[in-house]
């Protein structure tokens, strides 16, 4: 009789056959505890199958379904799982050594975990480190004012969960608007709901920088504000929710207004500044954010010549 495994990892695919082959090695090589690895392609034109082939490992299953988003493929995945506890990776990203065994040891640390979580670190395609983001031991409260500031305490790249916790919770939501922000919603209704969270330190995982991230794009200045509306939305189920919504407001308009500007979108950039401003009339850096996006010129060419006009400033 098959033995059960201990934990069922996730991984969601869509469009990444190049990065296959460096995310599901980085699972398979896990040691000191019984796992299986679920690969979900949620629809892409070109298959995971193929490059999987290679592997040719029996704890690895492959799930095909029609497109429909990163959220529906995780919880199709989370549905399929034969483990009590649930892990995460993306398709570009890379499990370093010994993460399931620490990880699923930091569940006997105190009775009643529902979750644990570490860190990690970001890099660069050839290995190179950009930067590591250290967590600490945090409440469900604590964690909520930390995600309103951006500065998120727990992350996908490190998050291991029960799955009964997974399934009170509702899973991930479906909803294409929230695209690239699915895991934020999810775990505002993980730390709004009580769930009992544990730290085990340490760097777990690695999130791969690259021209395709998503973070990086137009959309996801879009599904920030989708995010804003899903948590006003749940607001009064959560008080706890309702209680960040002021400083997420603030924090989300300065992140897409530093987008735009980083992206020579002036005018755009100064309406998300004016938010920030309305929202705390008395904090500066609205104010010098605002100031620096109206000097913001771009150069007006005029006259047959083509010759810039004078009246224009750069930055």
């Amino acid at each position: 009789m098959t033995r059960t495994p201990e934990i069922s990892v996730i991984l969601p695919f869509f469009e990444g056959t190049r990065w296959l082959g460096r995310s599901v090695p980085s699972v398979l090589a896990q040691e000191g505890v019984s796992f299986e690895l679920l690969v979900v392609d949620d629809g892409s034109s070109s298959p995971a199958a193929e490059p999987l082939c290679s592997f040719r490992d029996g704890r690895m299953r492959l799930i095909r379904i029609d497109h429909a988003g990163k959220g529906a493929a995780l919880n199709c995945g989370a549905g399929e799982a034969l483990a009590d506890v649930l892990c995460f990776i993306d398709q570009d990203d890379v499990m370093l050594p010994g993460r399931l065994k620490k990880q699923l040891d930091g569940f006997a640390l105190r009775p009643g975990t529902e979750a644990v979580y570490s860190d990690y670190e970001r890099v660069r395609q050839d290995g190179r480190t950009i930067d590591r983001f250290v967590s600490r031991q945090a409440s469900g409260e604590d964690c909520l004012q930390a995600m309103a500031e951006g500065r998120g305490l727990v992350s996908m790249q490190t998050l291991m969960i029960r799955r009964d916790a997974f399934r009170r919770i509702g899973g991930f939501s479906c909803n294409a608007a929230l695209t690239g922000l699915d895991d934020a919603e999810f775990f505002a209704r993980l730390f709004a709901s009580g769930t009992s969270l544990v730290y085990v330190p340490g760097v777990v995982q690695q999130w791969t920088l690259h021209e395709g991230n998503y973070s990086g794009s137009a959309a996801f200045q879009e599904a920030r504000e989708a995010l804003l509306q899903h948590l006003e939305s749940l607001a009064g189920r959560y008080p706890s929710i309702a209680g960040i919504l002021p400083r997420y407001r603030y924090h989300n308009a300065c992140a897409r207004g530093l987008y735009y500007l980083e992206k020579s979108m002036p005018r755009e950039a100064a309406v998300e500044f004016e938010k920030m401003i309305r929202l705390r009339p008395f904090a500066w850096i609205g104010y010098y954010l605002w100031t620096k996006s109206c000097l913001k010129k771009t150069p007006v060419i005029s006259g047959a010549a083509g010759t810039a006009s004078s009246s224009q400033r750069k930055s």
